[in-house]
Formats: C-alpha cells, sequence, structure tokens
C-alpha cells in the first residue's frame, strides 16, 4: 500500500505545475470517456485542452510506473525519445478512430491500450 500515497503525491506534483492549464478544460465530471478525451484533445488551436491532454496522458503513464512491482518486466517502452507528445498525440488520435469500440470504456483504460500496442517492450 506504500504506492497509492506515492501516487497520489506524484499526481499532485504533476498537476501543480500548470494549474492554470487545468482551471479551465477537464472531461465532463459524467463522462471520463475515451471519446470525450478525443473530442477534448483533437483540436490543436486549443492551447488548454491540450494541456490537459498532455497532461493527463503523463499522469496515466506515470501511474503505470509507479504501480508496476519493481520487478515486474516492463510492457510499455518508449524508444524514439525523440517523438514529441504532440507526435505522440497525434498517433494516438489516428489510433482512436481505427479503433471506435474503445470510444465508450474509461479514458485512461483506453491510453493503456495505447501505449501497450503502440510502445511494446522489445
Amino acid at each position: 500500500m506504500k504506492t497509492l500515497p506515492a501516487t497520489f503525491m506524484l499526481i499532485a506534483s504533476i498537476l501543480s505545475f500548470a494549474p492554470s492549464a487545468f482551471a479551465q478544460k477537464d472531461l465532463p465530471a459524467d463522462d471520463a470517456s475515451t471519446a470525450a478525451f478525443v473530442e477534448l484533445c483533437k483540436n490543436p488551436a486549443d492551447e488548454q485542452g491540450r494541456s490537459f491532454c498532455f497532461g493527463f496522458g503523463e499522469g496515466v503513464y506515470q501511474g503505470y510506473l509507479a504501480n508496476r512491482p519493481s520487478n515486474a518486466k516492463p510492457t510499455i517502452c518508449f524508444a524514439d525519445k525523440n517523438e514529441t507528445r504532440n507526435e505522440v498525440l497525434q498517433k494516438y488520435l489516428v489510433w482512436t478512430k481505427a479503433n471506435p469500440q474503445f470510444n465508450k470504456d474509461k479514458a485512461a483504460k483506453t491510453l493503456m491500450h495505447f501505449f501497450t500496442d503502440n510502445y511494446p517492450c522489445k
């Protein structure tokens, strides 16, 4: 149970770096679906929406890292260290369009599917 408080502290610290970006845009309280997340993230001109999307995606990934047992083999590996977060987001948007069966699933769950499908460890 030690990882639970550490996870909350990690997420809280990530969110504290850009509070104004998260104060304006958020997933609807009653709809944390993939479809709602994609709708929020797909407009490149919406700086606040994009900031939320980047932070949410980073939080899902950091949660995976924080909760993965230290002796477990990793399942997500970002091999290309030069790939930008915008490039990852664009791949995610294309992937979700090709996988509409995930539209009603929680956005965090779908992000994990995307990460494991697109960034597997070798």
